[in-house]
């Protein structure tokens, strides 16, 4: 139940009131005037409670329009600011080329809309899979002295690829940078390293890791910012084959 009805209760229950005081009234100026009591006085004054009931049950009606008028304006612009922001939503595209067998450039190009003009910072996070790789242990609530840490796991790139560290003020798991002031129609990029397994993952090797997100994308989040407002933008690249290239064979 709103304010405004609980509101409406109220006045209902007031107006219910002021009626019943009002016929007690009535009946009781009739006990009166068979007691030679002055009626005139006692009348005005059960007009005043009547009146002054009205009143209120009046404001109360003018109160509730002005705040549904209020309520209804507050939606209207949210809806109008969610649609402003939707349209100026940044929209990129995507280059990734290999160099050599372990690592990679990816040009990110911040390609509209026109109207958004810039962005003043743009945080590039590398995503995970969608998968849970905690241990079972763990899970379980037991503690295994040889596997990863809760930290390792977070810390970890569960993917194909990882931002080069400390390259482009990349942080040093090659997680997350940030770069500022990209205009429309402006690119940045990005070097980009294979990922490695775990540490913990004993006698698992490159070629393995690397099999195992074969066909996997490079996942991405982006979150925008140009003054106080923000965007997310989650997107996906194409993972190209990790394996080098086969030689070609010289023409007979």
């Amino acid at each position: 139940m709103t304010d405004i009805d609980r509101r409406r209760r109220r006045r209902r229950l007031l107006l219910v009131l002021a009626f019943i005081a009002t016929v007690g009234g009535v009946v009781l100026l009739t006990a009166l005037d068979q007691l030679g009591k002055d009626r005139a006085a006692l009348v005005a004054a059960f007009l005043s409670v009547v009146a002054a009931a009205a009143a209120w049950e009046a404001t109360g009606r003018a109160s509730d329009t002005a705040e549904h008028a209020r309520k209804t304006a507050e939606v209207v612009a949210r809806i109008e600011r969610d649609r402003w922001l939707a349209e100026l939503s940044p929209q990129f595209e995507f280059t990734l080329t290999k160099e050599g067998d372990q690592a990679a450039r990816l040009l990110v190009h911040l390609a509209g809309p026109d109207a958004l003009g810039h962005l003043d910072s743009v945080t590039v996070r590398i995503g995970d899979d969608d998968y849970d790789h905690t241990p079972t242990q763990q899970r379980l609530g037991f503690t295994d002295p040889l596997g990863p840490t809760p930290e390792q796991i977070a810390a970890h790139i569960w993917g194909p690829f990882r931002l080069r560290p400390r390259v482009n003020e990349a942080d040093d798991n090659g997680r997350e940078l940030i770069f500022t002031d990209l205009q429309v129609g402006r690119g940045r990029p990005l070097a980009l390293d294979r990922t490695y397994p775990g540490s913990w993952m004993g006698g698992k090797t490159y070629d393995m890791w690397q099999r195992e997100y074969e066909g996997h994308p490079l996942r991405l989040v982006f979150t925008c910012r140009r003054g106080e407002e923000t965007w997310k933008v989650a997107r996906t690249v194409d993972n190209p084959d990790w394996r080098p290239a086969e030689p070609q064979q010289p023409s007979p």
